[in-house]
């Protein structure tokens, strides 16, 4: 679990809350501050803000759902905004598999006999690949495909 707190910032155009990035879990689900947009995801090659939905929550793929599903779906790149008149809070839960989890796709998703996307690896090596660098500018699926 994560939570999240942006301060108010005078220049919002000069920092990020959180930096564009994808999550290395499977699923994110994230209960946003209602009163102040930040949560923004690239769609099409632009930021598009997620507008906070009282009683709700966002649902993040994240990259280890992208894995077991063969590439059918895909984690998204997000980042958060700072605001200049308020500050932001959000809570952020994480599913993740066991770090000794050995991720693949099933075979039953493997469309006729082809390889998978994805070579198998443990979360634990996908983690630590994850936090290893800059991977803003490379998604981190990308160091594990076949």
């Amino acid at each position: 679990m994560g939570i999240n707190y942006s301060a108010v910032c005078p220049k919002p155009e000069l920092t990020y809350g959180i930096p564009r990035h994808t999550d290395p879990n499977a699923i994110t689900v994230l209960l946003q501050d209602t009163l102040v947009t930040g949560l923004q995801v690239l769609k099409d090659g632009k930021w598009v803000a997620i507008k906070p939905c009282p009683n709700a929550f966002v649902i993040n793929i994240g990259d280890q759902l992208d894995v077991v599903t063969n590439g059918e779906y895909k984690s998204v790149w997000h980042r958060v905004v700072v605001n200049s008149e308020k500050p932001r809070m959000s809570i952020a839960t994480f599913l993740c598999p066991c770090n000794d989890s050995m991720l693949s796709a099933p075979n039953e998703l493997i469309k006729d006999g082809s390889i998978p996307v994805y070579r198998n690896f443990t979360y634990a090596e996908y983690y630590k690949k994850f936090w290893s660098g800059n991977l803003d500018e490379k998604h981190c699926t990308e160091f594990f495909k076949n």
